[in-house]
């Protein structure tokens, strides 16, 4: 070949080098896929300056990481979320600038809602703002019923004053059973509305306070307290209504004067900044606390390590309840589109519990003023940290039943609804061995060690069940009652074949989760809870050392399981009921080590090499690259059937070896065009193919892996 036809070939080459990397990259990049991002704001208004700002950076925190989460997820599609900040500065004194923050954020005419404020006196003074400019208004933190009940268009997460003022004062009566109750309120709006409240409760379920004291909320002062120590010292309990810095102040100086009494408080002491103001003092203090993980599922668990690596400590509850205001906005979005309007109206008919949007920390759904019905729990402080406390409550699902049981269970009505006392169970799980693992037939053998420790008040008994699964063999390793603590203990050495679906179209590349399930072997199951009894268990933990799998990381967590009971029992008069029970969940989540890429997946790209070798062959041995091509194709075959797994579809391996047979097919097929070019004497087309092919064959093979395996 001449210089020109040289230099022909190689600007050929070039050229069509250049074009296939643009189709790659347009393939990958596509801007225009789906058309220009729309921009829209989410507004947060939080003290970010002053004594609070701590509380101020959690909620900053718990919005950012859904707004991150979100857009990277591609969530909303083309609709990207910006965050607008404003500091309202607020605190305790009255001195903020609410007005201010409100009139700045409503001037962004892309803010679609706003989330704050933390106090409920900055939320009332804005939300004339965000009235007039039709902004819905989410308070992650605001209790106050007002918040929502004067302006049509808020909503909130954490439960109104009334709502846990009520849910407290029977807790204390039913769930602590104490009768000698004593109030300390703060000279706030807060602490004023949750002693109103409380104490109304109180009256109507035939019960009044020893003593209602009233303190000041800036400045802590023994003279308050000194004229009813009397009456403190005879209260079994006394409930606090006021903000935490309070709370802790007013704790440790009643308990270094020898008050036994136990406290408990509202949502502002549920969490780690009431514990770091009152230290030691802290200990086995009641509070409502929202953000439980050992009460919540394998969501709260995904969001808590999501939030421990991103901001290296762990979530509060007003980080988790703004995180969720932002997954409620997304969530309308997703509904009705970034329209003011059309979000508050959407928001405004989630009135029902069968209505409500899953969240991580329970359901979210209203009242028809716009406040918080979820659940609420009760925390107790343990070794400088909330865990759920002993007793719960829960609605009663069908107060038929309950009539109809002749045991004795504690069930009462509550703000229109049967209530009844739950008892915490809290379970661990310590997997030992792994013994087999197969899933194509769907099943594992675990062995693991296995414990509960809880109140015995109505359950003397305790035993338990496979969800999915059989038990092999299991035998008591301890079991015993601890009287200083009021606690049951027992713990099992189990073997047992857990049941899974293991989805394998990712093959060679998938990951999988072992799961094991265990549920309350106890004649009415409704009445206990499990929760996880160790929030970290991380010095637990076991390498499982799987052969061909990775150990990736381990999840505990507590749901609910779904059944049918009665049956049409004449005795119901013949109605279907759903049973839900507690169950405790252990998950293993796995990945397959690199070997078994390069097992699976290196001879099969060696013989496509193979093939590609095939182009620079001299035609002068045709019948050498025929042999080439149809040895490897052949050979892929062999190696195909050998890789195949026994399920009824496509795995992924499966995809990459079927469409490597084309590729070869490809090069026969080039190889047939190319030599018949040749025989014909038109040699410089038959390089021209040749060449062409050599720059397709990679590039056609790169663009499949890209999409095969991202």
């Amino acid at each position: 070949m001449n210089g020109a036809g040289q230099k022909r070939r190689w600007l050929v080459l070039a050229g069509l080098t250049l074009l296939c990397l643009l189709l790659a990259w347009s393939a990958w990049y596509q801007p225009w896929r789906g058309g220009k991002g729309e921009i829209v704001y989410i507004g947060l208004a939080a003290p970010l300056s002053g004594t609070f700002a701590e509380v101020g950076l959690s909620m900053r925190r718990g919005v950012e990481l859904a707004i991150n989460e979100i857009n990277k997820n591609k969530e909303l599609g083309n609709i990207q979320l910006r965050l607008a900040i404003a500091d309202d500065r607020s605190g305790l004194d009255g001195n903020n600038r609410a007005e201010e923050a409100a009139r700045e954020l409503a001037s962004n005419n892309k803010l679609l809602a706003v989330i704050g404020h933390y106090f409920s006196a900055p939320t009332l003074a804005a939300a004339p703002i965000y009235q007039e400019n039709r902004i819905p208004l989410i308070a992650p933190t605001a209790t106050n019923p007002a918040v929502t009940g004067r302006f049509p268009g808020n909503f909130s997460i954490i439960p109104d004053d009334y709502y846990q003022s009520v849910f407290l004062a029977n807790y204390v009566l039913y769930g602590l059973m104490r009768q000698k109750i004593a109030v300390i309120h703060s000279n706030t709006a807060y602490g004023r509305s949750l002693n109103d409240f409380f104490n109304r409760e109180l009256t109507i379920q035939g019960s009044k306070a020893l003593q209602v004291v009233e303190v000041d909320a800036l400045q802590f002062r023994p003279e308050d307290l000194l004229p009813h120590m009397k009456n403190l010292a005879e209260a079994e309990i006394i409930f606090l209504a006021m903000n935490y810095t309070g709370a802790a102040n007013i704790i440790k100086w009643l308990k270094d004067k020898g008050i036994s009494a136990d406290f408990i408080g509202g949502e502002s002491m549920g969490g780690p900044h009431f514990i770091r103001n009152a230290g030691i003092y802290a200990e086995n203090v009641y509070a409502v606390t929202p953000y439980l993980p050992n009460l919540l599922g394998e969501s709260a668990r995904l969001y808590e390590a999501n939030f421990v690596q991103t901001y290296q400590t762990n979530p509060d509850w007003v980080a988790t309840h703004s995180y969720e205001a932002v997954r409620l906005l997304a969530s309308a979005i997703q509904q009705v589109g970034p329209v003011r309007t059309s979000v508050r109206q959407w928001l405004s008919k989630i009135l029902r519990e069968e209505d409500a949007i899953d969240s991580i920390g329970g359901p979210i759904y209203f009242d028809s003023h716009g406040s918080s019905r979820r659940p609420i729990a009760i925390g107790e402080v343990k070794g400088g940290r909330f865990v759920p406390a002993r007793f719960q409550f829960t609605y009663v699902k069908y107060p038929e039943l309950v009539k109809a049981r002749k045991d004795s269970v504690r069930a009462f009505k509550m703000d229109g609804r049967f209530v009844k006392r739950t008892t915490v169970v809290f379970t661990g799980l310590h997997v030992n061995e792994i013994k087999s693992f197969d899933p194509v037939a769907g099943n594992f053998v675990a062995d693991f060690l296995l414990w509960f420790r809880w109140d015995p008040d109505q359950n003397e008994k305790l035993n338990f069940e496979m969800t999915y699964g059989k038990v092999l063999a299991a035998a008591i390793r301890e079991k015993y009652y601890d009287q200083a603590t009021n606690n049951n203990f027992i713990s099992y050495d189990v073997s047992a074949q857990l049941d899974g679906v293991f989805p394998l179209k990712e093959y060679p590349f998938d990951r999988q989760v072992l799961k094991i399930r265990i549920k309350p072997k106890v004649k009415n199951k409704e009445d206990l809870i499990l929760v996880t009894d160790i929030s970290d268990d991380s010095f637990l933990r076991k390498d499982l050392g799987l052969k061909a799998w990775k150990d990736i990381q381990h999840i505990q967590f507590t749901s609910e399981q779904e059944s049918i009971w009665s049956y049409r029992n004449p005795k119901y008069n013949n109605k279907l009921f759903q049973m839900n029970n507690s169950q405790f969940n252990y998950h293993v989540l796995l990945e397959r080590k690199t070997d078994q890429y390069i097992i699976k997946l290196l001879p099969l790209l060696v013989l496509v090499l193979l093939a590609y070798a095939m182009f620079f062959i001299n035609f002068e041995f045709t019948a050498s690259r025929f042999t080439v091509g149809v040895t490897t194709l052949l050979s892929s075959m062999s190696f195909h059937n050998v890789n195949k797994v026994d399920v009824g579809y496509l795995v992924r391996i499966d995809t990459f070896f079927t469409t490597t047979y084309y590729f070869i097919f490809f090069a026969i097929i080039e190889t047939v065009l190319a030599s018949a070019l040749h025989i014909k004497g038109r040699k410089p087309l038959a390089a021209k193919v040749d060449a062409v092919a050599i720059v397709i064959y990679p590039l056609l093979m790169l663009t499949m892996a890209w999409f095969l395996f991202n």
